[in-house]
């Protein structure tokens, strides 16, 4: 059975078009197809509490390509969610009732701990979880942990992510590296994982084109970073590296997608600074996330299996 989960994020709008299959009394995906339009959705928000009008047409012209490749993808089942921009912003709902007509089905607008949980299900869905795992998922406008074994155990969504910090360090003035990190350190300080976890998934945009820095990967071969694990002294490495170059620069990297390049030294901060804050001395990338998460319960509420 096909599916189509939407994810409608702060920095970007994604699509994964899937197939659900029962295997085992539970539903996994195959032959996916994702989908992303980088539209800043969240640009100006954190200042304004608002979501600008250039924005919102960014979003919205991506998700009404987005509704051709569905009908046309002849999906049985679809849905998808709004997260951090569209939950804080006060004009929230007006932009998922526009979202809702542009793509024929409304959206949830979901909370951080729902974003955690949904993002744990799909990075974790293929995985042995014989370990307790953490689940990082650094966004435009938050950040996500969540931890557990087998099944999400605890979750916290802090808010700040690529795009939120990007504006912030204007704003705050913060002028070096060091005063970023220590920004956000202050703002992780509330991530308080019960248990020590053994393995450390990293999913979204900014740990996927992290590892593509590392591994000199081009955009349209993302696959190429899933599952690899980097140390906790290589994110450094090219962390420090994204910092030491212009927007500009980084723009012109083969690794980087473009629209990527003018929140990616925020985002891959907010990676590190996560990293350190759980005490993992590795991370392994992980491109299956909340839209995964989503498509596989869209396929067990037809079927009426569970999601694993």
């Amino acid at each position: 059975m096909k599916v189509a989960a939407v994810d409608i994020g702060t920095n970007t709008v994604r699509l994964l078009l899937a197939d659900a299959i029962n295997a085992d009394g539970s539903v996994r995906l195959s032959g996916c197809e994702r989908f992303e339009v980088v539209t800043k959705l969240g640009e100006g928000l954190d200042d304004s509490g608002v979501l600008g009008e250039a924005p919102m047409n960014r979003a919205l012209a991506g998700l009404r390509e987005y509704s051709h490749l569905i009908r046309d993808g002849g999906a049985a089942a679809v849905g998808g969610v709004a997260t951090a921009a569209t939950r804080s912003a006060a004009n929230g709902a007006d932009f998922a009732a526009k979202i809702a007509t542009t793509l024929g089905f409304a959206p949830r607008v979901i909370d951080g701990v729902e974003e955690a949980r949904l993002t744990f299900l799909g990075a974790t869905s293929h995985l042995d979880m014989a370990a307790v795992c953490c689940v990082i998922d650094v966004g435009g406008g938050s950040t996500e942990f969540v931890v557990g074994h087998q099944r999400p155990e605890y979750a916290v969504s802090v808010d700040i992510g690529s795009v939120r910090l990007t504006e912030r360090i204007g704003v705050l003035g913060l002028a070096t590296p060091a005063e970023i990190r220590d920004y956000v350190d202050e703002l992780f300080a509330e991530v308080a994982p019960p248990a020590a976890p053994t393995l450390v998934l990293g999913c979204g945009g900014t740990f996927t084109t992290l590892a593509a820095v590392a591994v000199d990967a081009v955009p349209h071969d993302v696959e190429r970073c899933d599952d690899i694990t980097l140390t906790k002294d290589t994110v450094a490495t090219v962390v420090d590296r994204l910092l030491g170059m212009s927007v500009e620069e980084i723009s012109k990297l083969p690794s980087v997608a473009a629209g990527r390049a003018e929140v990616l030294q925020a985002g891959v901060i907010c990676a590190e600074r996560a990293m350190i804050r759980v005490g993992a001395a590795a991370i392994r990338i992980s491109t299956n996330d909340i839209l995964d998460g989503v498509a596989i319960e869209l396929g067990a509420s037809v079927t009426g299996r569970g999601a694993t």
